[in-house]
């Protein structure tokens, strides 16, 4: 028998040891499978939970229907921050809550850019007027889209859509960003307007989804969550709506807690997975 025969039979064995683990899912798995992660929701009312009463403070509108206290529940994550609030812009964002998110922060929600748009007022002016001055607000806002579609240099909103994220990367270097779009408020046919409202938001959700692009690299991913796919079938008009519609109220436009629970988390916990 030779030196190395003995060192050969052991690494047999541990070979075959190995492959009966693995046989029987007993293999180690991946240190991020068993840590728990720290989860930091940032943005609007739509990350806040406004549509969903009750709220937990007057003055932001979070809901414990909101989609960050959803995904609190899910095993292994924890909800360490809370910052989104009812009428955050992109530039709110960055000037209040980026700067009291933790760096140690593994994982972050994002949905902002609806108020950079105004859309709540181009759909207050629909509501009111839904014939030319609907038409007219939705062409000025549509036209601010094109432009970060086409020439997003020259964009201002494509530019602090960016800015944004970028600066949650600098915060929580090791951090997974998730960013949604909003969901499509209306069924087809459910009003005059609701063809034109509903390409606002799909153009709208396209310019969010090239800001994640852009951002995306480097340690931490960027990635665009959908959420007009779970909500199909439960716009404004359908046999069961996700979206709170008129009369006009405080949660009008705002999903429901069905629409933050179907629509919103479960379209995110997709993506995590």
């Amino acid at each position: 028998m030779t030196a190395t025969q003995p060192l050969r039979r052991r690494t047999v064995r541990l070979a075959g040891v190995l492959a009966a683990m693995a046989l029987a899912g007993l293999t180690a798995a991946p240190a991020s499978a068993d840590r728990t992660n720290s989860y930091v929701a940032l943005g609007d009312s739509y990350a806040a939970g406004q549509g969903a009463a009750p709220y937990v403070d007057a003055a932001c509108l979070r809901s414990e229907h909101g989609y960050p206290t959803l995904l609190d529940a899910v095993r292994k994550i924890r909800l360490a921050g809370n910052t989104a609030c009812s009428g955050a812009t992109t530039s709110s964002v960055r000037a209040v809550q980026i700067p009291a998110m933790s760096k140690n922060a593994d994982l972050v929600t994002v949905t902002a850019g609806g108020n950079d748009l105004d859309s709540i007022g181009a759909l207050g002016i629909c509501t009111v007027d839904p014939g030319q001055a609907c038409f007219t607000a939705l062409q000025q806002r549509a036209a601010v889209l094109q432009t970060a579609l086409t020439d997003p240099a020259a964009s201002p909103f494509f530019q602090d859509l960016l800015a944004m994220l970028n600066e949650v990367k600098a915060k929580a270097p090791r951090a997974d960003i998730y960013v949604t779009g909003y969901p499509l408020l209306f069924e087809p046919g459910a009003s005059p307007a609701a063809g034109p409202i509903n390409g606002l938001t799909q153009q709208l959700n396209a310019v969010i989804a090239k800001a994640a692009q852009a951002a995306d690299g480097g340690r931490s991913k960027v990635i665009y969550v959908d959420v007009t796919r779970a909500f199909a079938g439960h716009g404004i008009g359908s046999a069961q709506p996700w979206i709170v519609g008129l009369p006009a109220s405080l949660e009008t436009f705002h999903p429901t807690a069905d629409g933050y629970a179907k629509g919103y988390a479960a379209s995110i916990r997709a993506a995590l997975n």
